[in-house]
């Protein structure tokens, strides 16, 4: 089984991640272009954040398994290059 990465190794264009996050902060979010979201800041042991979102199509499915405080195993997800 492979090992733990870090939110400091994850990089855009790579989708067989595996990281232990605490989710910080979620929020649902609704825009015009995107819809209805679920936004997130997650914190690894090292203490290091970053922001996540789960796209308005998958909502549904990770509204009930995710919630703020928790702590969460993610694997298999995407990375994009923020737009700032």
């Amino acid at each position: 089984m492979a090992g733990l990465d870090f939110v400091s190794d994850l990089k855009p264009f790579k989708s067989m991640w595996k990281i232990r996050v605490k989710v910080i902060r979620l929020w649902k979010q609704y825009s015009c272009a995107s819809g209805e979201t679920m936004e997130m800041v997650l914190a690894d042991s090292r203490g290091d954040m970053i922001h996540g979102t789960v796209k308005k199509e998958m909502v549904s499915q990770f509204e009930t398994l995710i919630s703020q405080g928790e702590s969460k195993l993610m694997v298999n997800f995407t990375m994009a290059s923020s737009s700032l």
